[in-house]
């Protein structure tokens, strides 16, 4: 098997968001539900300054806004961003890489990486190199809300008793045989966008990194946004995690 260059895995990933899908998928004005209840339960008081990582059409940007916070949205994807700043030119979009962010140290109160934006970047330096920029960039105690790909739960959730559950498993797993970036934790997804290769780790791996960031780790959740339930039993349960941390 011939190794893909970082570089080329990176942009494959990037290029999925300049599609006509992507535009469509990204761009309504909704906050998910467990991205809502985080940011709810865990930001501070608005209008602190928000910093929104990965900010696509601008969907997390205006549910941030619409809750009252002063916010600062960046991505990569400038076909994204356009639609962005057609639709709200009056918010501050910015064309930013998420691993070196041109902002000054404690410059946000919180943050938000949405939609498993994170699992994008590669390697896997980058995507540490990401958590290390944003713990700079908040300050003391500020609140930093992700998500991220499980591929555990990927394969286990559909459960003992949803046959389909087992066909979508199988397919997952038959799309890794070729991906030389498996061994990495990082896992060939495909949607309309085109296939993408995104971290899918356990986790608790995503833990370990956070807390190796700088970051104390407050709640972890599924889509469905209930809280309290015991790592592991998320593990098992669901294809995305989301997570609530301060920096410490």
């Amino acid at each position: 098997m011939t190794p893909v260059p970082p570089a080329a895995i990176f942009k494959r990933n990037l290029a999925s968001y300049d599609t006509s899908w992507s535009a469509v998928e990204y761009g309504s004005d909704r906050a998910h539900p467990a991205e809502a209840a985080l940011v709810s339960a865990f930001f501070p008081p608005a209008p602190a300054r928000v910093l929104d990582i990965g900010c696509g059409a601008g969907r997390s940007t205006i549910a941030l806004a619409e809750r009252g916070y002063s916010v600062v949205a960046i991505d990569l994807s400038d076909a994204l961003l356009k639609i962005a700043r057609d639709r709200h030119p009056t918010h501050d979009f910015r064309t930013m890489d998420a691993t070196r962010l041109l902002f000054d140290d404690e410059s946000f109160d919180a943050a938000l990486f949405s939609y498993n934006g994170l699992d994008v970047i590669y390697p896997l330096a980058g995507r540490l190199a990401c958590l290390s920029e944003v713990q700079r960039v908040l300050r003391p105690l500020g609140t930093f809300v992700l998500s991220t790909h499980n591929a555990i739960g990927t394969v286990c959730c559909g459960g003992l008793f949803y046959p389909l559950g087992y066909l979508n498993a199988v397919r997952f797993l038959g799309n890794q045989i070729t991906n030389g970036v498996v061994g990495e934790w990082y896992f060939r997804y495909e949607d309309g966008g085109g296939p993408q290769f995104l971290f899918s780790a356990p986790p608790s791996r995503t833990v370990v990194q956070l807390e190796s960031a700088g970051f104390t780790v407050v709640a972890v959740c599924g889509d469905d946004a209930v809280l309290g339930r015991p790592l592991r039993r998320i593990t098992t349960r669901y294809q995305h995690v989301h997570f609530a941390v301060r920096k410490r």
